[in-house]
C-alpha cells in the first residue's frame, strides 16, 4: 500500500472505472466521441459518489490527443499532465473557501486568455452551492457567453442551494448512490490488488454501511486493514465497524411495542452508561422497526426463524397496527444525536413521543371519521381525503393533528431547517391528499406556492419525506380549493391588485 491512501490510488482513470454511475458515463462519452461536448455541466449527488473524479476524467477526456471510444489514453502529455495535478489549466476551484464575489470576478478576468498547455481549459467549481448570491450573479453572465475554449462543470451536494438561473445554463447530471453489487465488486477488485483476504460478507457489510458512498466505502477497507491486517475475519471487520449486533436493540423494540416507557428508557441509559455508539445503537433498533413493517401489513410473520420473524410475531399478539408502528420508526428516525453523540436524550424522547402518542379515534364500522372527509376534487377528479385540524373532528378536547396534518408539520419543520424561504410554502398553504407507497401528493391553495416548490422544493421535500416515512418517495403536487373560514367571508375586491396578492397567498379584506 505504500504511504499513498487507497482512494487516492485506485482513483479511477477512465470511465469505464467509475462505479454504478452507467447513466452518466455513457451520455458523457457519446458526447466525447460525436464532438457535442457542453459548455457548462453541473455534477450533483450525495458525497463520495464520484462527482469530483467524473469531472477530472472529463477534463483529461476533452484535452486528449488520442480518445479512445470516449475514453482518455492517459498516455499523452495533456493527460499525464492533469493526472498528476501539473496542468495549468485544469483551473479547480473550492467554493467553500472561495465563494464571494471577488474570486468570481478574478475567474472572470482570467478566462478569456487562451490554454497555456492544454487545448481546453476546464474550470472545475467543487460545493458550488456555497456562493454568494453575488457570486452567483458573477458567475452567471459567465455560463451564458463562455470563450470557446473554457468549459466549465460544477459540482455539488446541495442541489436544491443552487439557483435556477444557473441550472437552466448548465447540462445536469444527477449522481446516485451506489448500489451494494458493484461497490462489492470494486471492492473486491481492489483487495485482489492490495493483496487483501477478507470474506465477502464482510465487504457486503462496508458496502452497506458506506451508505452509497465509494470513496467512504475504501476508506473503511483501509481501516479495517489497518487494524486486523490484510487478512481479517468477518467478526473482525464487524467489530471494526462497530456492528456487533447487541440484543438489547430487540428489547428496546419490545418495550416499544408493549408502550413500557420505563423499560425503554433504562435500555437506553444502560446502552449510553456502556460506553456504546448510542447512534449506532438507535439505528439499529430503527432498522429492525423498518424490516417488521411489511410483515406487519400482511399480518404475517416471516416463515424463517429470525429476531424480526420473532418480534413480528410478538406484536401481532399484541394486536399492534401499522400506525402504531410507522410512528415509532418515524420517531426513531428522527432521532439527532449531532449536538452530544454521547448522550442518550434524543434516543429517550424517542422513545417517549412514540410510546405517549396519541392514537387517532377510530370510527364505527362503515361510519367515515370526522378527522378525514372526503372533498370531491376540482373538475371531477377523484375526491381528496382532506385533514381538518379542529378540536371537534378530531375527537379530542385538546385538538391533536391528524396523521396527514402531523406528518405535514413535521414534513415544514425538517425542510425548516435546510431552507426557511422554501419550507414557508409548505405552512398553511397546503395540504396532504395522499401518501401512497411510492408517492407523496401535495394540495396547494396557490399557483404562486405550487410554482416555487416545483421549481426550488423538490428535491428537499423528497429528501426530509423519506427521513420521516423511512422510504423514498416523489412529490405529486396540484391546485385544490381551500375549506375552512375564508370561504365565509363577503366577497373581496376586485382589481388586478388583489387578484396578484390572491394569487400569492394574500387574503384581502372586503369593504364593509
Amino acid at each position: 500500500m505504500g504511504d499513498q491512501l487507497l482512494y487516492g490510488k485506485w482513483r479511477p482513470s477512465g470511465f469505464d472505472e467509475v462505479v454504478g454511475q452507467d447513466h452518466i458515463v455513457t451520455t458523457l462519452r457519446n458526447a466525447l466521441i460525436s464532438g457535442q461536448v457542453a459548455h457548462a455541466y453541473l455534477f450533483s449527488g450525495p458525497r463520495g459518489t464520484g462527482k469530483t473524479t467524473t469531472a477530472r476524467i472529463l477534463a483529461r477526456a476533452v484535452n486528449c490527443a488520442n480518445l479512445v471510444d470516449g475514453n482518455p489514453c492517459n498516455a499523452c502529455p495533456a493527460c499525464i499532465a492533469i493526472g498528476r495535478g501539473a496542468a495549468l489549466d485544469l483551473i479547480e476551484m473550492d467554493a467553500a473557501s472561495n465563494r464571494g464575489i471577488e474570486d468570481i470576478r478574478e475567474l472572470r478576468e482570467k478566462i478569456g486568455f487562451a490554454p497555456s498547455d492544454l487545448k481546453k481549459k476546464v474550470y472545475l467549481l467543487d460545493e458550488v452551492h456555497m456562493l454568494t448570491s453575488g457570486a452567483f450573479n458573477a458567475l452567471l453572465k459567465t455560463l451564458e457567453e463562455p470563450p470557446p475554449h473554457a468549459i466549465f462543470i460544477l459540482a455539488t451536494t446541495e442541489l436544491h442551494q443552487v439557483p435556477a438561473t444557473i441550472l437552466s445554463r448548465c447540462q445536469r447530471h444527477d449522481f446516485h448512490r451506489v448500489s451494494a453489487e458493484p461497490m462489492v465488486a470494486r471492492l473486491q477488485f481492489i483487495c485482489d490488488k492490495e493483496g487483501f483476504a477478507i470474506p465477502g460478507e464482510a465487504l457486503l457489510a462496508i458496502s452497506a454501511q458506506a451508505r452509497g458512498g465509494v470513496r467512504d466505502a475504501i476508506t473503511l477497507l483501509e481501516q479495517v486493514v489497518a487494524q486486523y491486517g490484510p487478512s481479517p475475519a468477518t467478526a473482525d471487520v464487524l467489530s471494526a465497524l462497530g456492528l456487533v449486533h447487541d440484543e438489547r436493540s430487540e428489547s428496546l423494540v419490545r418495550a416499544i411495542l408493549e408502550e413500557d416507557l420505563a423499560t425503554a428508557l433504562t435500555i437506553a441509559r444502560e446502552v449510553a452508561d456502556d460506553g456504546l455508539d448510542i447512534a449506532r445503537f438507535t439505528r439499529e433498533s430503527l432498522g429492525l422497526l423498518r424490516e417488521m413493517l411489511p410483515p406487519l401489513l400482511r399480518a404475517q410473520a416471516p416463515g424463517e426463524d429470525s429476531e424480526v420473524a420473532e418480534l413480528v410475531r410478538f406484536a401481532l399478539a399484541r394486536g399492534t397496527t401499522p400506525r402504531a408502528l410507522v410512528t415509532a420508526v418515524q420517531e426513531l428516525a428522527r432521532a439527532d444525536f449531532r449536538l452530544d453523540p454521547a448522550s442518550p436524550i434524543p434516543l429517550e424522547l424517542a422513545c417517549a413521543a412514540a410510546i405517549l402518542q396519541p392514537q387517532p379515534v377510530v370510527a364505527a364500522a362503515g361510519v367515515p371519521t370526522a378527522a378525514h372527509t372526503a372533498v370531491p376534487g376540482p373538475n371531477g377528479q377523484r375526491p381528496i381525503s382532506r385533514s381538518v385540524a379542529s378540536a371537534a373532528n378530531n375527537g379530542s378536547a385538546d385538538g391533536e393533528l391528524s396523521p396527514n396534518e402531523r406528518f405535514l408539520r413535521d414534513l415544514y419543520e425538517r425542510c425548516k431547517m435546510i431552507n426557511v424561504r422554501m419550507a414557508g410554502y409548505l405552512n398553511g398553504s397546503c395540504e396532504v391528499i395522499s401518501i401512497e407507497a411510492e408517492e407523496l401528493e401535495l394540495g396547494f391553495y396557490y399557483p404562486f406556492h405550487q410554482q416555487k416548490v416545483e421549481l426550488d422544493g423538490r428535491v428537499v421535500i423528497e429528501q426530509q419525506a423519506e427521513v420521516i416515512l423511512g422510504r423514498p418517495v416523489r412529490l405529486k403536487t396540484r391546485l385544490v380549493a381551500r375549506d375552512g373560514a375564508a370561504a365565509t367571508r363577503k366577497p373581496a375586491r376586485g382589481g388586478h391588485l388583489a387578484e396578484t396578492a390572491k394569487s400569492i397567498g394574500a387574503t384581502p379584506v372586503a369593504k364593509e
